[in-house]
């Protein structure tokens, strides 16, 4: 049910970016190695090689990781060899979907809330649109004259 495998990765191709974006771009070539070689959808990185990989700061990253990688369900977890790693129950996967559904109703909602309050104020009394706004643009402006010579 669950693979396991054990990956060196070379992250040489975060040298070949900025200085100041290597940690990251290293942290996105192991998202994408894992996903190429796991042929997984997504994929969690684990607490010790985050750090790993910035320990030396962001300009220094690793020039290679030594990773343990499970796949479960299409997600590839991923440790630092020798780091045990903890998968999610069933349970607690459901239960997280379950926020995620719950959070874009909610979302929606206060959308669709939002949009009734602002339809709500356009509309004057006599359910007309911007009738005040025409009312000042059609008075025109008056220009003092010059006094100064």
């Amino acid at each position: 049910m669950a693979d396991e495998k054990i990956y060196t990765i070379p992250m040489r191709k975060a040298y070949r970016g900025v200085r100041q974006k290597r940690a990251k771009r290293a942290i996105a070539i192991i998202n994408q190695y894992l996903i190429r070689h796991m042929k997984a959808d997504s994929v969690n990185i684990g607490k010790t090689v985050n750090e790993s990989v910035w320990a030396r700061g962001i300009q220094k990253p690793p020039r290679k990781v030594r990773i343990h990688a499970i796949l479960d369900n299409k997600v590839a977890y991923a440790e630092l060899v020798g780091i045990d790693i903890k998968t999610p129950s069933q349970e607690q996967v459901k239960e997280k979907d379950k926020k995620k559904i719950d959070k874009r109703e909610k979302i929606k909602e206060e959308r669709k809330e939002r949009k009734k309050i602002s339809l709500s104020e356009e509309l004057d009394e006599s359910g007309r649109v911007g009738e005040e706004v025409k009312e000042k643009e059609s008075v025109p402006k008056v220009i003092p004259e010059n006094s100064a010579k």
